[in-house]
């Protein structure tokens, strides 16, 4: 027989005579018999329970045929005058008269604990419609016990009254249940069979009260105790269970009782302790001595492939020797697999291209460079013996030391951080770094890692880029200065042609007046020199209007561009209205295309389609079926307007010369004009960012197209600027 055995047998043996002693004495002699009390003591505690409610119930009764002589002597509406005195000095809370047909014909309600009016609320007059039914319909007429309406309980006495029933009911709120509970002296407790939260404990009292049973009692803890019973209602069914909780005095001494058998157990047991110690010090600790005393020698020489000497006894300590065997087996195969680890991250760490930094941060290896791998060495020059020698502030330039404490600091606070900084090579060359180091513990020590790549060919490339950069600034800057010597130009022409044209306003307005003057003096002038003045005289009115044409079109360039949606349609509609009032004998066809619109500046827009609506309307006036169209075409990816007529057209060859300021293709003693309108109308079409062309033929009309947007929608340059 082997050790465990044997301790097995001598502790079941002692263990099974003393838990022989403690049932003996615990549960046969003192638990049986206190637990039979208490169950005793529940079921006359419930049994005064039910004998109060039979007593209620009799009480209420009484009631009722006082109730009865007072409708019978009175009538129905007695029950409803009387005063809340009655219900308190009867101990009722509700008198319910109904007909024979189950009608309620009067009731009284109120709270007689409180001595206050209650309302009778619907849920309970339809239980007591239905009570009161089944009381009519029971031969006898007399009923008394208990109903439910809702989750609200009720007793109740019915009698006859008057070929009707009268119905007399006290409600069982929880003043009624403490004078329950007052009268058992103990902590009552009621709960309807139908509650759908039903507490554990009285679901599993319903199920074995339903079979019969008068009474059930089950403790609750150690301290209480608790009986239940089931009450039915007026019909004979479960309709409460009653629950009455007592304190387990009896129980609580017994224990007591169990204590001092308890306390005797424990003597028998040291003494069975003792006995036992001294039989495994012979047969087990002597051995277990040994195996401690090899394990110790075996974990002081780090010698793992010795092994425990197994005897021949079979027993667990031999198995716990073969245990400790199998244990250092596998940690011998671990210190392999170990090796076999350590020497790939070696070769991982001596080969990798970046440089590797082991950096101590403790002691005397703050600062110091711990390991490097060949590649850092190469790097800077040095051998991996002189770098594990050094300290990175020799390596660091001095910039780079200056920001060293900062990063340092993110390091110390558990982050893995990339930065820039310079070294120094072995021959003072300096270089930059990209670093990825993070904090590493290796063997109870702090040390940063740290990742070095060297950045000088990426660093060339930025500069490289820099350069561009800074030449496409110089240019950017050289062709802003142009576009502002550009702009300035353009301002001091247009200046110039607005003094020009105010300067030879004076002189015109001169020679305009004196040959006015001598045209009217019509006694001293000869003929050919009236025809010389008014020559004069034309020539200075026409100079005159070629002045306010450049200003008008000097002030185009200088105005300001507001875009918004015009009505073109509309514009040539007014157009045309206004010339055919001018020359009401004039019988030209008009066409204009309905809503169109575009987007543009509306003063300018207006001045444009002038120009174009008058040029078309001036050249056909010698023509024998005169016909103007405005319309505009969708073919392309911005819409095409136009302006068409049938008048004397022009020849396609000089059509580079249609929009050149003061440039006229016809007889001006037949079409009458300035030679500035198509220039000004070229002009606020290239403000909307679009074009203008026209086509022509000799007496045959032209047509003017002309876009308001630029033809590719990706160009977003503003042309109104």
């Amino acid at each position: 027989m082997n050790i465990s055995r044997k301790t097995i047998l001598v502790i079941v043996s002692t263990f099974i005579g003393l838990v022989f002693i403690l049932a003996i004495t615990s549960d046969f002699i003192l638990l049986n018999s206190f637990n039979k009390l208490e169950n005793k003591l529940l079921s006359e505690s419930i049994a005064k329970v039910k004998y109060e409610m039979r007593e209620a119930l009799g009480d209420m009764d009484s009631s009722a045929r006082d109730y009865v002589t007072l409708v019978q002597s009175g009538g129905p509406g007695e029950v409803g005058a009387l005063d809340i005195d009655s219900l308190v000095n009867h101990r009722v809370d509700f008198v319910a008269l109904f007909n024979a047909a189950g009608k309620l014909l009067s009731t009284k309600s109120a709270d007689y604990h409180f001595r206050s009016p209650a309302d009778l609320d619907g849920v309970l007059e339809q239980c007591l419609e239905k009570t009161a039914l089944f009381a009519i319909q029971n031969k006898k007429g007399y009923l008394s016990g208990a109903i439910r309406s809702d989750a609200r309980l009720h007793l109740i006495v019915a009698r006859p009254c008057s070929g009707g029933i009268l119905l007399v009911g006290r409600n069982m709120d929880r003043e009624e249940v403490f004078k329950l509970s007052d009268i058992s002296e103990f902590t009552l407790d009621l709960r309807q069979v139908r509650d759908k939260a039903l507490p554990a404990d009285f679901r599993e009292a319903l199920s074995l009260l339903s079979n019969g049973s008068p009474f059930y009692a089950a403790p609750l803890d150690d301290s209480l105790i608790a009986g239940y019973a089931l009450v039915n209602d007026i019909n004979g069914q479960p309709l409460f269970l009653v629950k009455l909780t007592e304190r387990r005095l009896l129980y609580q001494q017994g224990k007591a009782s169990i204590t001092y058998i308890l306390a005797a157990l424990c003597i028998a047991g040291f003494v069975f302790c003792c006995v036992m110690l001294f039989f495994v010090r012979g047969t087990v600790l002597k051995r277990l001595g040994k195996l401690s005393a090899i394990v110790r020698q075996i974990s002081n020489d780090r010698d793992i492939s010795s092994r425990l000497r197994v005897t021949e006894r079979n027993d667990e300590l031999d198995d716990l020797a073969l245990t400790i065997n199998g244990m250092l087996e596998s940690l011998e195969h671990a210190e392999d697999a170990l090796r076999e680890r350590e020497e790939q991250y070696r070769i991982l760490f001596e080969r990798a291209p970046d440089s590797i930094l082991l950096i101590g941060t403790e002691g005397n290896e703050a600062g110091r460079i711990i390991a490097a791998n060949k590649a850092a060495a190469n790097q800077h020059g040095y051998t991996v013996e002189e770098l594990c020698g050094m300290s990175i502030n020799d390596l660091n330039t001095p910039e780079s030391n200056e920001t060293a404490p900062d990063w340092m600091g993110r390091i110390f606070n558990g982050q893995w951080i990339t930065f820039e900084s310079w070294h120094f090579r072995k021959d003072g060359a300096r270089f930059p770094l990209e670093v990825h180091a993070g904090p590493v513990r290796l063997n109870g020590k702090n040390y940063v890692l740290g990742f070095d790549r060297d950045i000088t060919s990426r660093k060339l490339a930025e500069e490289t880029d820099h350069m561009h950069m800074e030449q496409i600034r110089q240019l950017n800057t050289e062709l802003a200065r142009q576009a502002n010597g550009l702009e300035a130009a353009n301002s001091e022409l247009e200046a110039f042609n607005y003094s020009v044209s105010h300067d030879l306003r004076g002189p015109l307005t001169r020679i305009s007046g004196y040959s006015q003057l001598i045209l009217e003096d019509e006694s001293t002038l000869d003929p050919q020199v009236r025809s010389y003045v008014t020559r004069i005289y034309e020539s200075s009115c026409w100079l005159n209007e070629m002045i306010d044409a450049m200003l008008r079109l000097a002030q185009l360039a200088r105005s300001e561009f507001q875009p918004q949606q015009v009505d073109l349609s509309g514009i040539v509609a007014s157009l045309a209205a206004e010339c055919g009032a001018m020359e009401p004998q004039r019988r030209a066809e008009v066409v204009i295309a309905p809503d169109v619109t575009a987007v543009g500046d509306l003063r300018l827009l207006r001045i444009l389609l002038t120009n174009l609506f008058n040029n078309a309307w001036k050249y056909t006036a010698y023509s024998t079926s005169p016909r103007i169209e405005f319309g505009v075409l969708n073919d392309g990816s911005a819409p095409v307007f136009y302006i068409s007529d049938t008048g004397a057209g022009f020849d396609m060859k000089d059509a580079d010369r249609l929009f050149r300021v003061f440039t006229r293709l016809h007889d001006p003693s037949q079409f009458a004009g300035s030679g500035i309108g198509l220039a000004t109308v070229q002009r606020i079409v290239n403000r909307h960012g679009g074009k203008i062309w026209a086509e022509g033929e000799p007496q045959k009309g032209a047509t003017f197209y002309f876009t308001l947007q630029p033809e590719n929608p990706t160009d977003s340059c503003t042309f109104a600027s």
